[in-house]
């Protein structure tokens, strides 16, 4: 169907000029059945087709409709790099890159956060989107929500989180829910478990031929067809994964995927086959992209190397830079081959014609001995022949016996998977726990309520009915240990969340987890506070030897160091440790060894030399480990562990070490050269750096450029991390801003707001000053007010509580207040009583050695102006009392907003 032809589905002029200016000229089947459902009416659907049937735009077109009528939009992805994609592709279409923007766009995926905490459409992965509605940060009353890959509920790791979430959203009452979803065998189960319409098409509009090659000969089965054909024509040895692709490329069906079981087998493979090649223009430029753009690790020459002959591997280890260049080499046309780990079927557009099947059975890990199943085949498989980019696709399997053979003939048929809630499989505790703190059920009986909402209530009812009577008895198992260990408070029968239970679900922690690392905390908390130092490499093996790591079905999995011996254990015995060495288990010896290594900022090839971890596999291990840490610090901010405000500084600091696997001087730099896409520019050159005394970010503006690019082995590159410490407002806009806009006009003061969020210099304390006045309670006196030299700027009093609050705004590149100017008022206020607690106020924020420097110091506060502004609306809001702000606001440290009481101005009234 022509776009023109779509007036018989209320499409008007406005929305087909849009589609057109996508390029969008015509309707797949799947799309055409969604119009014709009433998708850009408002209708909420489950839409059901093969991967390259069109779904996504149907999603789109749910988002644009939604945006026109001013309605929420919330689109919630399966995997981070599809979340970073769909942001970009959403700021092009609707946001600050559209030529007709209509919506501000935000990004939430734990890792990486953009745009304001109230944008229009907000972008999330489905784990942090569960986060943000239990912090009441993300509001989906009336909202569009728009869930892509919802098949991933059948995941026996990440469905019971899904399915949590997606009932959750089904009881607060969303205007409008879009499921896109690959092919199952029960989407209408999907449909009226969500009180949805359910469209489904089998048909792929790039038809795919699925291929077995075996014996010499080869059998071709249309996908969606029963039966095939066998082919007749020149075959090849199938147990070389080389002279296979070759054919494949021979007979004109390139590009080709080649998908593999491991990084390592994919980067071997991606050699080997590369060194039968010979170098070409078009791979040299490719090759000196890469350079430019890669960091000096363990893979990127060997990308180069592969890169001059049109070959490519791409793994999960790989930067995001590196995967932007070899993507859009594959876009342009300029690689031929691409030999991967299954993180390239995670739903990303590239344009492959056809996908090899290297192997069947999987050789190593936990899936050992185990084939690959329909699901995963299906979605590897769909890569090949995108709408738009091929006029057909191939998918070529290699069995390698006839057990095998037997198997690939399963996976070829027509035949869907069933979808199977996964809920009570994972963890009962966490999703009963989640309802509580969620306020969606505050008693046994609204507990039993929520289930009955649930898919996997819908699936049992009428199939085994009988276990929903074990559901029950299970969940009040449940209730009682999660009462037991702390996380809530039975009150005749009414159901409190505890904040030490809040915290743990916000957290995204196993109960389980959060009840040991709180006991942990409990214990060595006053130890932390004296010497924190000591204790960052235990924290470290803390975090590893954790149930999100070793339950016997654990959420997070390590790596395989290879081989394992006793060294890592040796290691481990040597430092102080918060929880008991496990001297058997040498997977997590060597693992936590490789992260502790790595927050210090060592070489990757060092680390895997030195424990065994794979090299690639280092940095994805590490962001698991600090999303532990970040939940460690959540629990360490509650009143219950007693854990001073410095203790939970220094552990969210440890997190951020962690996750940029560098020393805390290091931060900024890392951060600010991602956020400004500084080609090549990773740890590994910042150690570099560090090495030369280059550390913090004024370290940068005081080097001479040619020093700069002598390290960094590139005047461009030198040039541009130049411009990005210049361009620095801090680390990126307040997220805040428009809900304190927002609250201000509620409160009539939202005049005062803005002259605080727009001044600065002596303009910035007389805003503050004025916006403290509006509280009649406190008495705010300007100690300088010209007159005096060398004084704090105010002085805050109520009852026995003084503060004396000097307030620094930053205008100077970087934007970001250095230690000198967060210490200041140290030394202006050597002449007043000792009592007084000494503040500094900083805006936009404040350096890592700042924080670093609060954090071990009794004698200080920071508190940034976002986080000051949010406690001071609150106060004025009547939900935070003036006392209660400044006991807040004098404790030493970085004050930090966990800590802060009343109601959250972003959150729904």
């Amino acid at each position: 169907m022509k776009i023109s032809d779509l007036d018989e589905f209320g499409v008007d002029g406005w929305l087909r000029h849009r589609l057109k200016s996508w390029g969008i000229e015509s309707l797949t089947e799947i799309q055409q059945r969604s119009f014709s459902a009433g998708v850009a009416a408002g209708r909420s659907l489950v839409v059901s087709a093969p991967t390259s049937s069109g779904k996504t735009l149907v999603g789109e077109v749910a988002v644009l409709c939604a945006l026109r009528s001013g309605v929420r939009a919330i689109y919630l992805v399966s995997h981070k790099a599809l979340a970073d994609q769909k942001y970009l592709d959403f700021v092009a279409r609707f946001g600050e890159g559209s030529a007709e923007p209509i919506a501000s766009v935000g990004l939430n995926t734990g890792d990486r956060t953009e745009g304001d905490i109230d944008s229009l459409l907000m972008v999330a992965t489905y784990e942090k989107a569960l986060g943000l509605f239990l912090s009441g940060q993300l509001k989906p009353n009336n909202a569009l929500v728009v869930a892509d890959e919802l098949q991933i509920l059948a995941e026996s790791g990440r469905g019971p989180d899904i399915e949590s979430l997606c009932s959750a959203l089904r009881q607060r009452g969303v205007k409008q829910f879009v499921a896109l979803t690959a092919t199952v065998d029960n989407p209408e189960d999907i449909a009226g478990w969500m009180g949805c319409d359910l469209v489904r098409s089998t048909r792929r509009d790039v038809p795919l031929y699925q291929e077995i090659w075996y014996g010499g000969r080869v059998h071709q089965t249309r996908f969606g067809d029963e039966d095939g054909q066998e082919l007749r024509g020149e075959t090849v040895a199938t147990n070389d994964v080389g002279a296979v692709v070759n054919h494949v490329l021979r007979l004109g069906r390139g590009p080709v995927l080649v998908f593999t079981e491991s990084r390592r087998e994919a980067s071997t493979f991606a050699t080997e086959f590369g060194q039968s090649r010979p170098r070409v223009g078009i791979g040299m430029a490719m090759a000196q992209q890469l350079d430019f753009f890669s960091e000096p690790t363990e893979s990127s020459d060997q990308l180069r190397e592969n890169a001059e002959r049109r070959v490519a591997f791409h793994t999960a280890d790989l930067s995001p830079q590196e995967r932007q260049v070899i993507e859009s080499g594959f876009t342009d046309g300029k690689f031929e081959v691409c030999f991967a780990t299954s993180t390239l079927a995670a739903g990303v557009n590239f344009p492959f014609r056809t996908i090899v099947f290297s192997k069947l059975t999987y050789r190593w890990g936990d899936r050992a001995g185990t084939h690959i199943v329909r699901s995963d085949y299906r979605n590897m498989s769909g890569r090949a022949g995108r709408l738009g980019m091929h006029p057909d696709g191939f998918a070529v399997l290699l069995p390698q016996n006839s057990v095998e053979l037997a198997h690939a003939n399963m996976l070829v048929r027509p035949d869907n998977d069933r979808l199977e809630s996964q809920l009570v499989n994972l963890s009962l505790r966490k999703s009963i726990l989640m309802l509580i703190a969620s306020g969606l059920a505050s008693s046994f009986t609204e507990v039993m309520a929520f289930f009955e909402n649930t898919l996997y209530w819908y699936q049992t009812l009428n199939r085994n009915p009988q276990k929903l009577t074990a559901l029950a008895t299970e969940s009040r198992a449940v209730v009682e240990w999660l009462h037991s260990n702390g996380l809530v408070r039975d009150q005749a029968g009414t159901l409190f969340i505890t904040p030490l239970g809040n915290a743990a679900a916000m957290s995204g922690l196993l109960p389980a987890t959060a009840v040991k690392l709180a006991a942990m905390l409990r214990l060595v908390g006053p130890s932390l506070a004296t010497n924190f130092d000591e204790w960052i490499p235990g924290l470290i093996y803390a975090a590893c030897a954790s149930d999100e790591f070793t339950a016997e079905r654990p959420s997070r999995f390590f790596p395989y160091p290879a081989p394992m011996t006793y060294e890592s254990v040796t290691f481990w015995g040597t430092k102080r440790l918060p929880v008991e060495l496990d001297r058997n288990n040498l997977k997590l010896a060597h693992c936590a060894h490789a992260v502790a290594l790595y927050a210090e900022g060592l070489a990757d090839r060092k680390i895997a030399h030195i424990t065994h971890v794979p090299g690639g596999m280092i940095h994805r291990l590490a962001l698991d480990v600090a999303w532990v840490l970040d939940g460690m610090h959540k629990l360490s901010t509650t009143p219950e562990l007693g854990c001073p405000q410095a203790v939970s500084n220094q552990i969210a600091m440890l997190a951020r070490r962690v996750r940029w696997g560098a020393p805390t001087e290091a931060l900024d730099v890392l951060r600010v050269a991602e956020r400004h896409g500084v080609p090549g520019f990773g740890r590994q050159r910042v150690m570099g750096l560090i090495a030369q005394g280059i550390a913090t970010l004024h370290d940068v503006l005081g080097t001479a450029k040619d020093k700069l690019t002598q390290l960094l082995r590139s005047e461009p590159r030198a040039q541009a991390l130049i411009d990005a410490v210049c361009s620095t407002v801090g680390l990126g806009p307040s997220r805040l801003a428009a809900a304190h806009h927002r609250t201000g006009q509620e409160l009539g003061i939202e005049r005062k707001v803005k002259e605080c969020n727009d001044s600065l210099g002596t303009a910035y304390e007389a805003a503050i000053a004025a916006l403290m006045q509006v509280e009649a309670a406190w008495a705010v006196t300007v100690l300088d007010d010209g007159t005096r030299q060398n004084v704090p700027d105010l002085l805050i009093e109520l009852g026995t509580q003084r503060i004396l609050l000097e307030c620094k705004t930053c205008t100077k590149s970087p934007a970001l207040i250095k230690k000198e100017e967060a210490w200041a008022v140290i030394q202006k206020a050597a002449d007043f009583d000792a009592d007084m607690r000494r503040v500094t106020l900083g805006k936009p924020a404040f350096d890592e050695t700042s924080k670093k420097k609060a954090a071990a110091s009794d004698g200080i506060t920071l508190v940034e102006h976002g986080v000051f502004t949010e406690g001071l609306l609150r106060v004025h809001s009547g939900t935070l009392t003036p006392a209660e702000f400044l006991t807040w606001l004098g404790t030493p440290g970085v004050a930090e907003i966990e800590r802060l009481g009343g109601d959250p101005t972003y959150l729904d009234k």
